[in-house]
């Protein structure tokens, strides 16, 4: 049996976080208008999630999603109970809080274990190759921009703005999302190069650049100009780098080793 895995553990968070997200995405298009089919399809999100993090695991597979999956929902909740927003909402409606997130909890961590455990069962031990760690990295890359732009999103709220026009104060935001995205691609492609059996640099460099560059298109899809298009690309590059950084370093210090 192999071990528990660390670095699988903050990879299956970028990957469930990613999955929680992309089911987010979907209710936001299909809108449900009973309340459980959206917690399904959230629950099916994470499933993808815990799917593409079962296959990436080398440790205990079904384990180390579930844990990612509760970091994500901790995070989530914990960056809103300590902004000034998020206390007004718990006190205002405790009752109703608490039952959503505990649904969300309960739909995100069931999606990722079964996920995780239906990857186990139909296709037991990762491959070698490296081919699949572009899908691995992109959807690592696509979670970690999210819990990014949360981060920054809520941290900016917190501190309050300084600027002395609404312009100034947007390009506040987006320095500060740009940081934490860059963050972010570096401690996917970290957790991508510690949990690989093999050297994935060229899966990283692609698939950081798709994850990205996905992101900042679905955050764009309504602005179709030249600008927007070469702005995705210059972004998408510069994720792609910084997550194959990352992944060379996980690769060095903790992958190549335990490979």
């Amino acid at each position: 049996m192999r071990g528990f895995s660390f670095a699988s553990v903050i990879l299956s968070y970028f990957l469930v976080g990613g999955g929680l997200f992309a089911g987010l995405l979907l209710i936001g298009i299909v809108k449900p208008q009973n309340e459980i089919v959206g917690y399904v399809l959230m629950a099916a999100g994470t499933a993808i999630g815990g799917f593409i993090a079962g296959r990436a695991s080398k440790g205990e597979t079904i384990l180390e999603p579930m844990i990612g999956a509760l970091a994500v929902i901790a995070t989530i909740v914990g960056l809103a109970a300590g902004t000034e927003a998020g206390k007004l909402v718990w006190h205002n409606a405790q009752d109703t809080t608490m039952r959503f997130v505990a649904a969300v909890g309960l739909a995100s961590a069931l999606g990722a274990v079964v996920g995780a455990f239906v990857s186990e069962k139909m296709f037991g031990e990762a491959t070698l190759s490296s081919v699949p760690w572009i899908i691995y990295a992109g959807f690592a890359t696509f979670g970690a921009c999210v819990l990014a732009t949360i981060v920054a999103a809520l941290l900016f709220i917190q501190s309050g703005t300084t600027a002395e026009a609404p312009h100034d104060a947007v390009k506040d935001l987006g320095k500060l999302m740009l940081a934490g995205i860059g963050i972010g691609c570096l401690l996917s492609g970290l957790a991508v190069g510690a949990s690989a059996r093999t050297r994935p640099l060229l899966a990283s460099l692609v698939g950081g650049g798709l994850g990205v560059a996905g992101y900042f298109y679905l955050l764009s899809r309504d602005a179709h100009d030249k600008d927007a298009t070469t702005g995705i690309l210059v972004l998408g590059a510069g994720g792609a780098l910084v997550t194959m950084i990352g992944t060379l370093v996980g690769w060095i210090t903790v992958g190549k080793q335990e490979a």
